[in-house]
């Protein structure tokens, strides 16, 4: 079968985290689909790009009549296909033997690079669309949490999640990972609720204290 659809891992915000294998999909790419900071940064001028907004199912209407005019579809999608991303409802629509996969550097690889910890037994999570339906005690025998979030709502759920967990727990707070506003600041509840969070935000709650599972 032809695989006519590339989902592309696109790294966690700089093209020096981009695979060559990714450039190289996108370049022979006849049409995009992604985000609209994605497609302005690497599609192609005079090819057809899809933006990616709140209707998903637009998006993959419109990436089905490209693929049904025998155009090959670049969807580009930020750091990793297989965390948080548009790759999954992708699939689903068009089934993994007419898709290819490029992995991509995740913020997530990056910021335990940046931190130079292991992340063999973290726990990632998201609360940047929605919150997640967990409690601290859910979560009691973890020792290293990972939260992907960036909004108001999110915020005040990790600051009580936290205060849940115990004070002595660490909480850092890593912003704009590979960007030029890159940075990671190590902060307790109320500090961090002082915050401004850039929509690219990920909190690590790392505790000495939790029991082994």
């Amino acid at each position: 079968m032809t695989k006519n659809i590339t989902i592309v891992g696109c790294g966690p915000g700089a093209p020096d985290y981009m695979t060559e294998a990714g450039l190289k999909a996108i370049v022979s790419a006849d049409a995009y689909a992604g985000a609209p900071q994605l497609l302005k940064r690497y599609a192609s001028e005079g090819k057809p790009q899809i933006p990616l907004a709140s209707d998903i199912e637009e998006a993959l209407q419109a990436i089905a009549a490209c693929v049904a005019e025998g155009k090959c579809v670049a969807v580009l999608v930020s750091g990793d296909p297989g965390l948080c991303s548009l790759a999954t409802p992708v699939i689903q629509r068009f089934g993994l033997p007419a898709c290819d996969v490029i992995p991509g550097i995740s913020s997530v690889q990056l910021l335990f690079a940046r931190l130079g910890l292991d992340w063999m037994e973290a726990r990632i999570i998201s609360a940047h669309k929605s919150l997640p339906s967990l409690s601290a005690t859910e979560l009691e025998n973890v020792k290293t949490l990972v939260i992907l979030c960036g909004h108001h709502v999110s915020q005040q759920w990790v600051i009580e999640l936290y205060l849940a967990w115990g004070k002595a727990d660490k909480l850092i707070v890593c912003q704009d990972l590979s960007l030029p506003t890159e940075r990671i600041d190590e902060v307790d509840g109320e500090m961090f609720s002082k915050m401004e969070l850039s929509s690219r935000t990920i909190v690590v709650i790392k505790s000495s204290s939790r029991k082994e599972g």
